[in-house]
């Protein structure tokens, strides 16, 4: 089978497709054949070193990081799943980018109904990450929320998932993308280039998926006891601590129940991915560098 790997470290030219053997479904696992995988930052900061002393893996390896697709074999143990079902998933930091895998089925949700593939596969991270950042600080009916870089894959989904548990989403984005994030439901959108800080403020949560420049702009919008929630950066505590707010960052991780949470959203017309453009696996250098670009509105997806 294809596997879109990495022989080094480095920019593009370290991507290959190789063939690697199939896997089997192990205990607990579902052997599953992939029909399009979602492209996110992570993957190109992974294939560039940067998470390198957090992954610890040898040479080559495959990238990729959530997918949609038919399951084909189902392991020792595992009930709820049949063979040809729909499921889409994100598994860990690598691994995805195959046609064919075995995951957890723990890991994993039906994919929702109303979906094709190619959007299911734009959903899990996005999903996890939210879910991550809502463990960290529960949305209630009323809370307001900032969203830092929402016409992201990340940011576009959390604006829609925020919005579904009843708070009042505030959006920062670029100018050419305001229109598309009104489209997602937030209730304010704010163009990021202007000097915002003067005109918003008093918020229980900012979501950061954007970065430092972001949230040092951003400590003086909380109010008192509110909480920064970084995705992408370590938040600084000192500063934190000097405007008497929280800050924390938090990461993704398998989560099969957000995940069958969100199918049931989408399927009820409350949850839908953007899909900027899909490419054939065998073009994922291509697909990555339009993700490193930085100007994706949505998901990058690739087929297989």
């Amino acid at each position: 089978m294809r596997a879109v790997q990495i022989t080094a470290y480095g920019g593009p030219e370290v991507m290959v497709v190789n063939q690697v053997p199939e896997p089997e479904a192990g205990p607990g696992q579902l052997r599953v054949a992939v029909a399009a995988t979602g492209v996110n930052p992570v993957d190109w900061k992974i294939r560039d070193g940067h998470m390198k002393d957090f992954l610890q893996v040898p040479f080559p390896f495959t990238l990729g990081n959530e997918f949609a697709g038919t399951v084909t074999a189902l392991g020792e143990g595992v009930s709820g799943f049949a063979v040809g079902d729909a499921v889409y998933g994100s598994v860990g930091p690598i691994g995805v980018f195959a046609d064919v895998l075995a995951v957890r089925a723990d890991a994993v949700a039906k994919a929702p109904t109303s979906l094709s593939m190619v959007e299911a596969a734009a959903l899990p991270v996005a999903v996890v990450t939210a879910q991550a950042a809502f463990d960290a600080e529960p949305i209630t009916p009323g809370t307001r929320l900032l969203v830092h870089a929402a016409a992201g894959g990340v940011g576009s989904i959390v604006v829609q998932l925020a919005k579904a548990l009843g708070a009042e989403v505030t959006a920062l984005t670029s100018p050419a993308t305001m229109n598309f994030v009104r489209g997602l439901g937030a209730d304010h959108v704010i163009d990021r280039t202007t000097a915002y800080e003067q005109a918003v403020g008093d918020f229980d949560i900012v979501l950061d998926a954007f970065g430092p420049p972001a949230q040092a702009r951003s400590w003086g919008l909380l109010k008192p006891g509110g909480i920064l929630i970084s995705l992408v950066a370590p938040p600084d505590q000192d500063e934190a601590a000097r405007h008497g707010v929280r800050a924390t960052m938090t990461f993704g991780a398998p989560h099969g129940a957000a995940l069958r949470n969100a199918a049931a959203l989408a399927d009820a017309g409350k949850l839908k991915p953007t899909i900027q453009r899909t490419y054939p696996v065998e073009e994922a250098v291509a697909a990555m560098a339009e993700v490193e670009s930085g100007t994706v509105r949505g998901k990058i997806v690739l087929t297989y």
